[in-house]
Order: C-alpha cells, then structure tokens, then sequence
C-alpha cells in the first residue's frame, strides 16, 4: 500500500545516555527521557545498552526468552525480531542482555546497521549504557546523534567531564559526528552548586542545556516501583524537569 502523501514519514533521532561516572542518574534519565516523550506523542525505542540491564524492567519483564541486545550486535538484521512493547503506550525496547562481556567480538558500527533500518519507524531512541569505553557503549555512540550526559554538580564533576570530553574529541577524530549535551542532575538549591555551574559553563564552554533536574525523594520513590517519575507523581517538580529536557532535546 501506497504511504498517505500527507502523512510525515518518522525519521528516529537516536540518543545515548552516558558517562563514564556511575551514580549520576543515566537510567533514571533514559528512563524517564523515554516516558516523557512518549507523553508529548512521540514514538519512542528504548535500548538496553548496559550489560546490569537495568533499564529492561522498567518497561517489561526481565527473562532469558527472546531476541536481546545481545542477537541485534551479533544479527543486526534481525532487528525487528529484538524488538518488544512494554506496559507504555509509544514506547517499545530492545531487552538488555546479562551476556554481553567485553571479549565479544561485534562490528562497531553493529546498532548504527540494525537502527538504520526502523528508522522510519520512530521519532526517537533511547539507548542507556554502563559507566565504561567498552565495546557495546562504543557501538552505541557510533549509532548515536546525540550524546547526553547527566551530571552531578560535586566536586568532581569537572575531572568527570574532562574525561568524557576527552573521549568525546576521539570519537570526532574517527569522524563519528555525534553532538554532546550536558546537563545538571539532583540540583538543590545550594551555594557550591552553583559556583559549579557557573565554572563549568563559563569557564570551560561545556555544552549544558538550559534544563536542570531538582533533587527529590520521589525519584527514589518511583525507582522502587519500576516508575517513571512522571508516572508515579506527574506533578512533582523533577517530573516538569524532565518533561522540559524532552522537549529541549526535541530542539537539538
């Protein structure tokens, strides 16, 4: 059948959640990046990246039935068979995969080959990845449009980011041309944070986006029951937060 002329044809703008520091909230924001888009009608495909697989039940069951991750590095034509839906409307996934160890050998440009054909299938792609320049994580920023870092504005966040921007400048060498966003995660309203932030935007040119996400317990809250915050307090501040880093990232 003939495509509706009138009909806007998808084409997925792919993002990968990551740092190479732990503890700074990159499933939480692939988590709930994913719901908030689905919420503003967009098609979402979130990917399980991260061998912990700690995204996957979030938004469906974990077991070892099924194609994972793990078939689409080594298969990446068979894609389509990887691909699940989950409990939430407008969001599918491709399961992580408890398997994944460095030693496997896959093509690097594996996801980019497998993504590049259901492209026309979803607005956008939400891959979450573990805090290492492994050879999954590789393959996902080969893949990806757009690398977005969280960050906790703490003492060590300038030595994080320098490393990440490091790695960010290899990865431009090899003519990957992915674009780097940054932005500030579990904000209060304190004094050193700001002076922080104020040193990295200033003084070292990082590319932050406007958005900040708040500090809350809600966020613990909805993380022990599987929720995106959006879902489990849609009033909460730090699910207007990332409601606005959805729709500033719709921008990039």
């Amino acid at each position: 059948m003939f495509r509706n002329s009138e009909q806007k044809v998808k084409s997925m703008k792919r993002f990968v959640i990551g740092n190479l520091k732990g503890g700074v909230g990159k499933t939480t924001t692939a988590v709930n990046l994913a719901y908030s888009m689905a919420k503003l009608g967009k098609k979402v495909l979130v990917l399980d990246a991260d061998p912990q697989t700690n995204l996957t039940p979030f938004f469906t069951k974990v077991n070892a039935n099924g194609h994972t991750i793990k078939t689409v590095l080594q298969h990446p034509n068979l894609v389509r068979s990887a691909i699940y839906r989950t409990r939430y409307g407008n969001i599918d996934i491709i399961k992580g995969s408890t398997d994944l160890v460095e030693n496997d050998a896959y093509d690097t440009n594996a996801l980019l080959k497998a993504l590049l054909q259901i492209h026309d299938r979803y607005d956008a792609c939400i891959m979450d990845t573990r805090p290492a320049m492994e050879l999954i994580t590789t393959s996902a920023l080969y893949a990806a449009d757009v690398l977005v870092t969280p960050v906790c504005l703490d003492k060590f966040c300038r030595d994080n980011l320098l490393l990440v921007e490091d790695k960010y400048h290899h990865l431009q060498e090899q003519g990957v041309g992915v674009e780097w966003k940054i932005f500030a995660n579990k904000v209060e309203n304190k004094r050193a944070q700001k002076r922080t932030y104020i040193d990295m935007v200033e003084r070292h040119c990082w590319p932050f986006m406007e958005t900040c996400i708040s500090k809350g317990a809600v966020v613990e809250n909805a993380l022990e029951y599987y929720k995106p915050v959006m879902k489990h307090r849609s009033k909460s501040q730090v699910a207007l937060d990332f409601m606005d880093l959805a729709m500033e990232l719709q921008e990039v």
